[in-house]
């Protein structure tokens, strides 16, 4: 119960940016693929295992409301808009932002209550990934959180 609350102080202190500093902010590394990204370690407390796809890490909010998936693929020849169509087979209502480079796919919509984040950088052999899922009610507190996640994977 008490990480309970102090996941739910955390998340209260999201909506500026500098507050986002104070989230215990660690690099998290996969040095196979040379993947890594900021983790706001306060607010994922929770290792959460395997993700679903690739290698990497899981990570969630100590109530559970949240998590976080750092992961790699193996580059499999897709360009970036190959990528989403064969990988994100979603309804076009579902996708709210969408954005596709030369070496990246970002993209983002709703799912029930919850609104998902994901990126990919195409790299050399690997895709370097991260996905959030995160409640809808709180966009406005978490956009902060997403954005240096989103814009430290390397």
């Amino acid at each position: 119960m008490r990480s309970f609350f102090l996941s739910m102080l955390t998340l209260a202190l999201l909506p500026g940016a500098a507050q986002s500093q104070d989230l215990g902010w660690r690099r998290y590394s996969l040095p196979q693929t040379m993947t890594s990204v900021d983790v706001p370690t306060g607010l994922f407390p929770v290792d959460g295992g395997p993700p679903e796809s690739g290698q990497g890490r899981m990570f969630r909010t100590a109530d559970g409301s949240a998590d976080l998936s750092v992961y790699a693929l193996p580059d499999r020849g897709e360009s970036p808009a190959e990528f989403l169509r064969t990988h994100f087979q979603l309804p076009t209502q579902a996708i709210v932002y969408r954005r596709v480079t030369n070496n990246m796919v970002t993209v983002s919509g709703f799912r029930g209550d919850k609104i998902w984040y994901a990126r990919c950088n195409f790299m050399a052999r690997h895709l370097r990934c991260v996905a959030l899922n995160y409640p809808a009610r709180d966009k406005l507190r978490w956009d902060a959180v997403v954005t240096r996640i989103s814009h430290s994977l390397s």
